[in-house]
């Protein structure tokens, strides 16, 4: 033990493993005990509801699943750039945690990184990440902005941005080919989505209970539409397919009243042969 920290060392480099007292403020320095630290070891500070802010001085690689998990107080940390992977479900439950700052070279937005940070308003995704997995921002209710800086994404999973209330607007990078179910469900408050030039399927409840988005068009990339996939989105009121071939699901627009009002529009999908 070197101060507060406790480490575990091997193979020449340190990982932090936890702390002896509760503090508001934690400092992890970059050596202990003459060891590099490059870690934090999974679970580390998980429930820790005093910490506040973490200052991180040392060039991690790694920061372990649940490191901070319902760390509730938690304001805010600096992930130094360093840092390459990130473990699963690190930031779950810490509802106090602001805007973060990812480390430029991450690939991947492991599951439930982020899932019920309730504070959280805005997010860059870096230009390296490939796959955002499951639950990734999941019940980020106030989160307002996701950015994509680049163009590597391919996958996102299940319910990443589900029931984000407060966000706004959402532009998939056409680097994305597959996604996961219900991955905007819920985003009551999204006016505006761009849809991949890549994707191909429209999964099932994609982009459900979007209850204030108004315009939608199916990129020609899109072979199927699955069960539920625009259900509830009320406001919606004008709706583009350009693939005419594409295969649907039941129940596509369940719910969408004004689309449905429109006898334009339901001709127009009889004649696809898609029942609205």
């Amino acid at each position: 033990m070197t101060g507060n920290l406790t480490y575990e060392f091997a193979n020449g480099e340190a990982a932090v493993t936890g702390c002896r007292e509760l503090t508001p403020k934690l400092e992890i320095p970059a050596e202990a005990e003459g060891y590099k630290i490059t870690a934090i070891a999974p679970e580390a500070f998980t429930e820790n509801n005093m910490l506040e802010t973490v200052n991180i001085g040392a060039e991690l690689t790694l920061i372990g699943s649940n490191a901070f998990s319902f760390c509730e107080n938690l304001k805010a940390i600096n992930i130094p750039p360093s840092v390459k992977v990130l473990g699963d479900e690190v930031f779950e439950g810490c509802i106090s945690l602001e805007n973060v700052v990812l480390p430029p070279y991450l690939e991947e937005i492991p599951k439930a990184l982020f899932e019920e940070c309730a504070s959280m308003t805005y997010i860059e995704i870096p230009s390296d990440v490939k796959i955002i997995r499951q639950r990734a921002f999941e019940f980020c209710f106030n989160l307002r902005r996701a950015v994509f800086l680049g163009n590597a994404v391919e996958r996102i999973e299940n319910g990443a941005f589900f029931l984000c209330r407060r966000l706004e607007h959402f532009d998939m990078p056409d680097s994305v080919t597959s996604t996961g179910k219900e991955i905007l469900l819920g985003c009551r408050n999204l006016k505006r989505v761009h849809l991949s030039r890549s994707l191909q399927v429209i999964n099932l409840g994609l982009l459900a209970r979007c209850k204030s988005l108004t315009s939608l068009t199916i990129p020609e990339s899109v072979e199927e539409i699955c069960s539920g996939a625009f259900a509830e989105c009320r406001r919606l009121e004008e709706f583009h397919i350009e693939n005419d071939d594409v295969i649907t699901g039941k129940k596509i627009f369940e719910g969408c009243e004004k689309l449905l009002a429109d006898s334009d529009f339901v001709n127009r999908m009889e004649k696809l042969g898609i029942t609205p």
